[in-house]
């Protein structure tokens, strides 16, 4: 018997003043209803109720507790909508995730989410930056690049490589070839998270890094490729982003003889014992859809 049943077992014995009516009501043995009252008196060191043969009632301490008591069972019963919510699958889902993942994958086939669970909202944070999921209070992430974090749950989804790529808007404007000895003759986008600039960015590959001027420096991945698009440098994106403007000929790989920098893309999570099943499920969907899209460009 937990501490609410007891708290609940002594209203009921203050508003009947019966310890047998309350015993026939709730289908218990007598023992138990008084050892319920006792044991209170016995934790909080105060006399609750005055006995006699014939009548049971409210010492002034006892009243004092009793309206406190009501409260917590109030607010019990309030918290214990939480269960019939899960069980409902009532509630919501915060999620963070880069820019273009969640206008280019997540937004575009979240209806089938709701098909399944329409009555769950979920809340985008849409950032190119790395999300914080303590302050700004996410259930999960999904991040592309290393976690250096060591505190966090990581779920691994898939791995990307990294293109470098020109428009041909840069091509014509450009005569000199793009090659790692020629780099000097060419101008990068710069990309820049923080608010720290310097006047050269970097090319980033799997086993070196090479600096360049920039005419122009971009804070979000949407105006980076943009600004990639209308030939304003040589620039790099992830595979699943590069592939299908390749594919259109919007785009030109370059520098393929430089091995590629392997990008990571994972989940993120805070350490949880419990987890709704519609979060869950929204997990795996997820996982699913951009295990599916990433493997169908590359």
């Amino acid at each position: 018997m937990d501490k609410i049943e007891r708290f609940k077992i002594f209203c009921l014995v203050a508003e009947k003043q019966s310890f047998a009516k309350v015993a026939n009501q709730l289908d218990l043995p007598r023992s138990s209803i008084t050892y319920a009252v006792q044991s209170l008196e016995k934790e909080y060191e105060v006399l609750l109720l005055n006995r006699t043969t014939r009548k049971v009632n409210l010492t002034n301490d006892g009243v004092l507790f009793y309206q406190e008591v009501r409260q917590l069972i109030f607010q019990s019963e309030k918290l214990n909508q939480f269960k019939l919510q899960n069980r409902e699958h009532v509630g919501q889902i915060r999620i963070g995730l880069p820019i273009r993942m969640a206008t280019q994958y997540l937004i575009p086939h979240l209806s089938e989410f709701y098909q399944q669970y329409p009555k769950v909202k979920v809340l985008i944070h849409s950032s190119d930056d790395f999300s914080n999921l303590l302050e700004e209070r996410l259930d999960c992430v999904v991040r592309v690049g290393n976690v250096m974090e060591n505190h966090f749950i990581v779920r691994p989804i898939a791995k990307a490589d990294l293109y470098t790529v020109v428009s041909k808007k840069y091509l014509s404007n450009n005569p000199h070839s793009i090659h790692i000895d020629q780099l000097h003759n060419h101008f990068i986008v710069g990309y820049q998270v923080e608010n720290t600039y310097f006047g050269l960015s970097e090319l980033v590959f799997q086993d070196r890094q090479i600096e360049l001027p920039y005419q122009l420096v971009v804070e979000d991945t949407e105006s980076y490729l943009k600004a990639g698009l209308q030939g304003l440098g040589i620039f790099q994106i992830p595979d699943f982003d590069a592939i299908p403007l390749i594919q259109e000929q919007e785009l030109i790989r370059v520098l393929e003889e430089e091995k590629c920098l392997k990008l990571e893309i994972n989940f993120l999570f805070l350490e949880r014992k419990y987890r709704p099943a519609y979060f869950q499920y929204f997990i795996k969907w997820l996982e699913s859809l951009l295990k599916n899209k990433l493997s169908n460009l590359i």
